[in-house]
């Protein structure tokens, strides 16, 4: 109205106003005003100044409400409660019966201190409206201290009521979201006085009820726990309890309300606050939905997302005014609503409905749980739809106002910023797992998480348990020559095998490499060895039809689980059972024994006395005569070195393994290499007959870029004709460094020694690599000559590499020859030398001077 536009009023309750001619008189605060009307109409400005009057009133019952009220929880204050109480009880009739009750959470500040501050005032407004549902109108509830709290119950017909009301209160407590972690599930202890029977006043009946409550809080542990807290006369010396004073403790030091005029800057502050404080973030997000359900006066609150990378929504969080987690209908129902329903927002990023529809297929199921008014909120990242906050009201259809749309655009995205950081997170978690507990190559669980995984199998199951460590043998050299693209597809095939029988991924990991493992349950130890037999036969054949010139060969190491003893032994063990298996041409597996363990002692007892073995001169060289085929005369030796120790001969395959995993075995070789130039330097010395005498190069060697120039520098000291030397290559060293073993020849051929590749037809596609070997000598492996008479097809094998060798101008000798067959098959097929046991053991240098 103009008038008032014109003419401010005080601000106070206006009252007893009059008409006086031209102008108004009233009373306000005490003071007598007169307003000039001026024309004005007299009946719009007393309607007017009546509607003020009645505001004003309702500002001033609100405030002074308000002011009886704890402003954290809105329960009654400590005083309100206690003068509401009194004027009650001055009142009262003796034959009625009243109870007092007084609250005390059991260990609050853990709540405070692990989840921070402003969490535990969220717990407390939750228990404060939980509280207020389960009891009368007419009953009182109150806060009087930081965790406690004060309930009067009127008009108490028995004493199991005020019992069963006891045990609500426990329940609430029980119930009462605290976040994720189990840790801080509350619990509360009671104490209780009646009226008449304890105290006739206030302070009688508080006095008692606090009493009750210390005995309670003293003997939750003990055999006397009630479980509806306890009674003033059930206490057995209720005297030694009784606190004069005890009105005064309670204290709320913390007063931090939720109070605010402007929801908007209320809940961002909040938000902020619970969201930047807690470290629980899921709960905080809980906490801060069920304060945006009660301030928006609905009855449930959901978040739907996009769950990992899957393309369909899920109910990821769930709000309601009774509930934190939806049932198993409203799951179902929420399940197809949101498979059917594609969300559709604003420009904003807002969707409202008024009124729900059966018309539209989602918003169907929606009314069928009954929903009634519906407001969504998308949440993007980076212009992603990634979820929505979702809004239902199921008492009443809503007419969303533009302050309560925004009001719901500002706190999602609130919500949305912590939530996509939660999400993210989380992701890299994952992703962290999935790195550390499976192999990206193959998907088979790694060593770190088979651990785990035995563990449990043998603690779950009642069967007998055992670790199987397989290896693909020569596995570096399958990917040199078939290429690393189609190695990487035989690991998939091996991990897919051992994978095809464990249907829950459990049990098997691939360790590195080519070495996988297995936790096996088993009855027996036959069913161990048809497990092995099983793997290698499917392997075996997936592989002969993909690579039928490729040989395949798995090596498996098993070892059984002492459940007492932890499973790192057990994998330790299989390991080195493996690696004790030698190569063979057919699959092969070997059983941990204690022998194995002695071996790995003595290998430690090796490593330990080398050094010095070698400073003694503890190595001594022999020599193994070369014989020409066509008139067995001597040809040449092979230099081998025999570890003598306190009289006892130690054989090279004892000690040379170690000393070339450990490096050792370049110290040793130019040790040999001295060695058997002194002797050469000898025998031109003494005049005797010279032949030449072959060396053993180990693979270590050719990772040294000096290896050919320290052999020149070391031959040249003593002046040895270079073509007394046959440097020894063994196959496999070709098969695991091919470029810088044939370097390494074509130099040693550059400078006039010899060379010879041992082992030939040990490994795998040998004829492969024979056109790239500048070779002198190929040594055909004993293996050939396993036994006396020889099958035809190894015959003719032998035949071909002989043939094939001459025609590449390379001499052949065959080592491992023991019988006399051997010998006339060999010279038959035009072999030119050989060497074995048929003619010679290893001998010292001095038995061999005496066949030159």
């Amino acid at each position: 109205m103009d008038f008032f536009i014109k003419t401010p009023l005080p601000d106070g309750i206006i009252s007893n106003y009059v008409q006086k001619d031209n102008c108004i008189e009233f009373i306000c605060n005490d003071t007598i005003y007169c307003v000039l009307i001026d024309g004005s109409n007299w009946e719009e400005i007393k309607r007017e100044l009546t509607h003020r009057k009645e505001l004003k009133v309702m500002e001033k019952n609100r405030i002074m409400e308000k002011e009886k009220l704890d402003t954290l929880t809105g329960l009654y204050h400590k005083e309100y409660s206690k003068k509401v109480i009194e004027e009650f009880l001055k009142t009262s009739d003796t034959n009625h019966y009243h109870a007092l009750m007084l609250v005390d959470i059991d260990n609050f500040d853990a709540v405070n201190e692990n989840l921070g501050y402003l969490f535990g005032d969220t717990v407390l407004v939750n228990i404060a409206e939980a509280l207020r549902k389960n009891f009368y109108d007419t009953d009182i509830a109150g806060r009087i201290g930081g965790d406690e709290f004060l309930i009067f119950i009127k008009n108490v017909s028995n004493i199991e009521l005020l019992k069963e009301k006891a045990r609500i209160i426990y329940s609430v407590f029980a119930n009462t979201y605290t976040g994720e972690n189990k840790n801080y599930k509350l619990s509360c202890s009671i104490g209780i006085s009646t009226y008449p029977k304890d105290g006739m006043n206030f302070e009688e009946l508080f006095l008692k009820a606090d009493a009750a409550l210390l005995y309670d809080r003293e003997n939750k542990t003990g055999n006397e726990k009630f479980d509806y807290g306890c009674f003033y006369h059930e206490i057995p010396n209720p005297g030694l309890y009784l606190d004069t004073e005890c009105f005064y403790k309670y204290q709320i030091n913390r007063t931090k309300g939720f109070g605010s005029n402007n929801f908007d800057k209320e809940i961002t502050a909040f938000a902020f606050d619970i969201m930047s404080r807690t470290k629980d973030v899921n709960s905080a997000i809980n906490l801060l939905l069920n304060k945006v359900r009660v301030q928006f006066d609905c009855t449930q609150i959901c978040i739907f997302e996009y769950v990992s990378e899957s393309p369909d929504f899920a109910m990821t969080y769930f709000c309601s005014n009774d509930r934190m987690e939806a049932n198993e209908q409203e799951k179902e129902e929420f399940f197809h609503y949101l498979g059917e329903h594609e969300f559709t927002f604003s420009e904003s990023g807002v969707y409202s409905r008024t009124e729900l529809t059966e018309a539209d297929k989602k918003e169907a199921i929606l009314k069928k749980l009954g929903v009634k008014a519906l407001l969504q909120c998308a949440i993007f990242e980076n212009d992603n739809l990634k979820g929505c906050i979702s809004v239902h009201d199921y008492e009443k259809l809503r007419n969303w106002s533009d302050y309560e749309l925004d009001s719901f655009l500002t706190i999602t995205k609130i919500i949305s910023s912590y939530l996509l950081k939660l999400r993210a997170s989380e992701r890299a978690s994952r992703q962290l797992y999935i790195l550390k507990n499976f192999d990206a190559l193959t998907g088979l669980p790694t060593l770190h998480k088979l651990k785990k995984d035995a563990r449990n199998i043998v603690n779950s199951t009642k069967s007998k348990c055992a670790i199987i460590y397989s290896d693909i043998t020569k596995f570096k050299y399958l990917n040199n020559t078939l290429g690393y693209e189609t190695g990487d597809r035989i690991l998939c095939d091996f991990a897919s095998i051992i994978a095809s029988g464990n249907t829950n991924g459990e049990g098997i990991a691939r360790i590195s490499d080519d070495n996988f493992a297995v936790c096996l349950a088993y009855q027996d130890e036959a069913d161990i060895i048809a497990y092995v037999q099983n793997i290698y036969d499917k392997f075996n054949q997936i592989q002969k039809a993909k690579y039928p010139g490729t040989k395949f060969i798995v090596a498996s190491g098993i070892a059984y689980i002492n459940p007492e003893e932890d499973i790192t032994v057990a994998i330790d063990n299989a390991n080195i059972a493996r690696k004790t298996i030698k190569s063979a041409p057919h699959s092969t597996y070997c059983f941990f024994d204690i022998n194995m363990q002695l071996n790995l002692q003595r290998e430690a007892e090796i490593n330990n006395t080398m050094e010095q073995a070698l400073k003694d001169r503890e190595f001594v060289v022999y020599l193994q005569p070369k014989v020409n085929l066509h008139d067995n005369s001597l040809v040449g030796a092979e230099a081998l070195v025999r570890w003598i120790r306190d009289g006892i001969i130690i054989m090279p395959g004892d000690f040379i393994p170690i000393f070339e995993n450990n490096g050792f075995v370049v110290n040793l070789d130019f040790f040999v290499y001295e060695e058997v130039c002194k002797i050469l330097k000898e025998w031109m010395k003494q005049g005797k007959k010279l032949v030449p005498i072959s060396i053993n190069v180990s693979r270590v060697h050719l990772h040294d870029e000096k290896f050919v120039d320290n052999i020149k520098s070391l031959v040249d000291s003593y002046g040895i004709p270079y073509n007394l030397l046959e440097l020894e290559l063994t196959e496999s060293i070709f098969l695991s460094n091919t470029e810088a073993a044939l370097t390494a020849m074509r130099q040693l051929r550059g400078l006039g020694f010899g060379v010879s590749i041992d082992d030939f037809g040990a490994g795998y596609s040998s004829l492969n690599l024979l056109k790239d070997m500048a070779t002198d000598v190929i040594k055909l492996d004993k293996e050939f000559f396993g036994h006396d008479n020889m099958q035809r097809e190894e015959q003719i094998i032998v035949s071909s590499i002989i043939s094939m060798a001459k025609q590449l101008n390379m001499k052949v000798l065959s080592e491992g020859v023991e019988t006399q067959n051997q010998s006339d098959f060999l010279r038959s097929v035009r072999c030119d030398m050989a060497q074995g046991y048929l003619y010679s053991r290893p001998i010292p240098v001095g038995d061999f001077e005496k066949l030159i």
